[in-house]
């Protein structure tokens, strides 16, 4: 239920003056973008960067090449991610980490080819995660109704705050349930008005259908960092989600995944599939979790 809409950290660089170039003001002289004064209302606060936050993404319409890490409880998978305008193609780089066999790579290559050349299959795909996606952005955009926040201090020039559910909020939705029992802490760039990071933990069990249906347990957490991975775009480096429970019949569940994005590289916009599966071909098999340099790399949190 958690998703990542994007985004974080302002580099300023100075400009040395140079004797043949026009008078320009020095490195002391430049002038650094001051910082907005806060809401007394942290609430309204949280509310104008997370409306900030879905407008930016909504009028990004670039594509981006990225290394994938995911694990959870049945899989550990890296894969090379390319965005096209006729939705996502991944290339599986290793499972387990380990290079794939000639059958799980016969398997995969049949994969791509089939969503690269039935239109069927991409249609199926890209409507799951357009749910996915629309789930994702009514869960965001119900925080500042869903919580109240308090400012909560400044850390490495970010403002953070801490949050609790609001006695009022009535969630529409069985998702949205999560958010009664559910407090935190959320880090805000106040320069790009962008969320940085975002933690929160169950303070009590989450019950559906009275506890017969589904349970999750109480102490259960997540994390997810955003950061700017290229000029103007961000999005989600990593999430950590640690819960338990049980479904139907008491069978017991556990949802405990850990997931990384990173070596981001900017692809053309208006790139169709064909052109990302020659892309991934050429691509070779790259670890989502390599240490080779780049130029689009993810910046940190700390700053």
């Amino acid at each position: 239920m958690l998703f990542c809409t994007a985004i974080l950290c302002l580099g300023l660089s100075a400009q040395e003056k140079h004797p043949n170039q026009p008078s320009q003001p020095s490195a002391t002289q430049q002038r650094i973008p001051e910082e907005p004064v806060l809401p007394k209302d942290a609430t309204s606060y949280v509310r104008d960067v997370i409306h900030h936050m879905l407008e930016v993404e909504k009028n990004d319409h670039s594509h981006w090449r990225y290394l994938a890490h995911r694990e959870d409880e049945k899989s550990n998978v890296d894969k090379d991610v390319i965005e096209t305008r006729d939705g996502e193609l991944t290339r599986t780089l290793l499972i387990w980490g380990r290079p794939l066999t000639a059958d799980e790579r016969q398997q995969d290559e049949a994969r791509m080819h089939k969503l690269v050349q039935d239109p069927d299959e991409r249609a199926k795909r890209n409507k799951r995660e357009k749910d996915d996606s629309d789930k994702g952005q009514e869960m965001f955009g119900a925080i500042p109704d869903a919580f109240i926040f308090q400012y909560d201090g400044r850390e490495n020039g970010l403002v953070r705050l801490s949050f609790f559910p609001n006695p009022h909020y009535d969630p529409p939705t069985r998702e949205l349930r999560v958010f009664r029992a559910l407090t935190g802490k959320m880090w805000i760039d106040p320069v790009q008005r962008q969320l940085v990071r975002i933690e929160g933990k169950l303070f009590e069990d989450v019950t559906f259908g009275w506890g017969l249906l589904a349970r999750l347990n109480k102490g259960g957490t997540f994390n997810v960092n955003l950061s700017e991975v290229g000029p103007g775009h961000w999005d989600m480096i990593s999430l950590d989600v640690n819960m338990s429970g049980h479904a139907v019949l008491f069978k017991n569940i556990a949802v405990k995944q850990h997931q990384t994005q990173s070596e981001f590289r900017r692809v053309p916009d208006d790139l169709t599939m064909a052109q990302a599966y020659d892309m991934l071909e050429k691509g070779g098999a790259v670890s989502a979790n390599n240490n080779k340099p780049s130029q689009a790399r993810p910046k940190t949190n700390n700053r």
